[in-house]
């Protein structure tokens, strides 16, 4: 019989072997971003163009939110291509950024993405966004990519 999947709010934190490895030594440096107002049509461009899965929408030089691929789909859904393309970043953007300091070890980092079922951190240096740390960095690293 099946069971019904754990709410976020009882996901917990794996714990993954510490080998000493830091954010910034994974991390992307520098943040590819959009802004609030740019289309989802301008949005997309920038992903397939840059080979990402998600932008860090900027706000005034703050990072306010995120918009991944998976809302790029759920933007479209029961819209035409058309009207999907002429939405803004800020109307479907996931709001808000978690964060993660770039001296942070890399296995607090993924603890902190497993517990809130995230796949990427915005990461900061002197509490300014400078970079992003993903899963797929993780992965790359655990097969030795």
């Amino acid at each position: 019989m099946s069971e019904p999947l754990p709410s976020i709010a009882e996901a917990e934190a794996i714990t993954i072997a510490d080998d000493g490895t830091r954010v910034k030594d994974l991390m992307h440096r520098g943040i590819i971003a959009c802004a609030p107002d740019d289309t989802i049509a301008q949005v997309a461009k920038l992903m397939i163009d840059k080979e990402i899965h998600a932008v860090v929408v900027m706000d005034g030089g703050k990072a306010t939110g995120v918009v991944s691929q998976t809302d790029l789909v759920l933007a479209r859904q029961g819209r035409s291509p058309e009207e999907a393309r002429a939405l803004l970043a800020g109307a479907i953007m996931t709001p808000g950024c978690a964060t993660c300091d770039a001296e942070m070890l890399l296995s607090e980092a993924v603890s902190l993405m497993t517990s809130r079922r995230m796949h990427r951190l915005v990461v900061t240096e002197n509490d300014q966004p400078t970079g992003v740390i993903s899963m797929t960095d993780v992965v790359r690293k655990l097969i030795g990519a």
